[in-house]
């Protein structure tokens, strides 16, 4: 099957990077993920919905509690390619078809106490708490690591 990338658009999404009050950043495992791979939480945009609105609802929805306030809201985008195997996964499925996915991205702080998480098992595996210096060792997909460290800087955390 051939994909012609230039007819589709960007899927519109959130991230998150949530700290908590040890200064920890949030990862979070999905189940379509392989063992090594993580990301920081978020979800999609919903037609008519406004970015801040989407992050708050994609967390409480992920993570089973409303235990978060937006503190900040970046200017930087995270555009990413899908690769062509996910494509045609969505395409048999008939599923809503992208090219890959814009990311409006949000420093998040979580108010609430780590017991009170309670992740949403249909789609994610696994939850941890990592400080910033060890994000590089959880980051695999590519320019990850470096598109989070320029996050981070915007962010003032590192």
């Amino acid at each position: 099957m051939t994909i012609n990338r230039n007819d589709l658009t960007y899927r519109q999404s959130t991230s998150a990077v949530i700290l908590d009050k040890h200064g920890r950043i949030l990862i979070v495992q999905k189940n379509s993920y392989k063992d090594n791979e993580w990301d920081i939480p978020g979800g999609g945009i919903e037609k008519g919905e406004r970015p801040e609105t989407a992050i708050i609802r994609e967390l409480n929805e992920e993570l089973g509690t409303d235990k978060f306030e937006v503190i900040n809201a970046s200017k930087l985008r995270d555009c990413y390619e899908w690769p062509d195997e996910l494509i045609i996964q969505k395409i048999k499925e008939n599923k809503p078809v992208y090219r890959g996915q814009e990311r409006q991205q949000f420093l998040v702080k979580f108010t609430g106490e780590e017991s009170e998480l309670r992740i949403q098992e249909e789609e994610i595996r696994i939850t941890k708490w990592v400080y910033p210096k060890d994000l590089p060792d959880y980051l695999v997909f590519p320019k990850q690591v470096e598109k989070m460290e320029e996050l981070l800087k915007e962010f003032g955390i590192i």
